[in-house]
């Protein structure tokens, strides 16, 4: 056993060497193995695909996951909806994202790539899981010199500094996913654009980031608008997006756990 990598608030990531060919385990894959070993210990959440069971074999892990059928990724199920989702179903599969992430942010893991492409929906009751967390680390107050999720979702602390917070950079791509589902399409394609700030909304109504108020905006585009924040420092926290008025108006069926 060597010295320890990182702790979060269930357990911690050391490295080692095993004795009999002196290798050192410690792949990405290897931390994703202990990061869902830390989420799926009970109590567990049924907004995250939960680990069964997993083996190391010469080259590879195998992970054995649970398997919700029948399921398709949500940007998939999106597609098959015409590229968007009206509100009342963003709210119920928003409620889910956020409840999800939650559970991760207690156990200490910073899932680090939320996307339509990581969430498992089953389309016959309407659940979300939480899915892939290979590009996750463990959740630190300190900041993160680099980023490993997908560009679109990048925050523009990131761009501007090459520096990010994990929950501040959370509450981003929870931003980034809500915009997508009611409007058809992410709200930033290059780093420009994301340093930039400008959100356009339907109907051509427009709101600046971090800056004054341009026009009023319903409460959906109103959480979109707080969680894209330009100042990180200025976004909600996961409680504060459950409690949002916009947000309160749902609910789901399956429980938190």
């Amino acid at each position: 056993m060597g010295s320890m990598l990182g702790k979060g608030g269930c357990g911690s990531v050391y490295a080692a060497m095993r004795k009999s060919d002196g290798q050192q385990p410690g792949s990405a894959l290897s931390l994703e193995v202990a990061l869902m070993q830390i989420i799926s210990r009970p109590p567990s959440c049924c907004y995250v695909l939960g680990l069964l069971e997993w083996f190391e074999e010469a080259e590879q892990f195998i992970l054995v996951l649970e398997r919700p059928y029948p399921c398709m990724d949500l940007f998939n199920f999106i597609e098959e909806l015409g590229g968007r989702v009206d509100k009342c179903l963003a709210r119920t599969i928003m409620i889910q994202v956020v409840l999800a992430v939650r559970h991760c942010c207690v156990r200490g893991v910073l899932h680090r790539d939320i996307k339509a492409e990581n969430l498992l929906v089953q389309p016959d009751n309407l659940w979300v899981k939480l899915i892939d967390f290979g590009f996750g680390d463990l959740l630190r107050e300190s900041s993160y010199r680099d980023y490993s999720g997908t560009e679109e979702y990048c925050p523009p602390e990131w761009v501007l500094s090459g520096v990010n917070q994990g929950r501040h950079a959370t509450i981003w791509s929870l931003g980034v996913l809500l915009y997508g589902l009611v409007c058809g399409r992410l709200p930033f394609n290059k780093e420009a654009d994301i340093s930039a700030g400008r959100l356009r909304f339907k109907k051509g109504l427009t709101k600046g980031v971090g800056g004054d108020v341009l026009l009023l905006c319903t409460k959906c585009e109103e959480l979109i608008s707080w969680c894209l924040q330009r100042d990180p420092t200025k976004r909600p926290v996961l409680e504060q997006i459950l409690l949002h008025d916009w947000m309160a108006e749902g609910e789901v069926t399956q429980g938190e756990g």
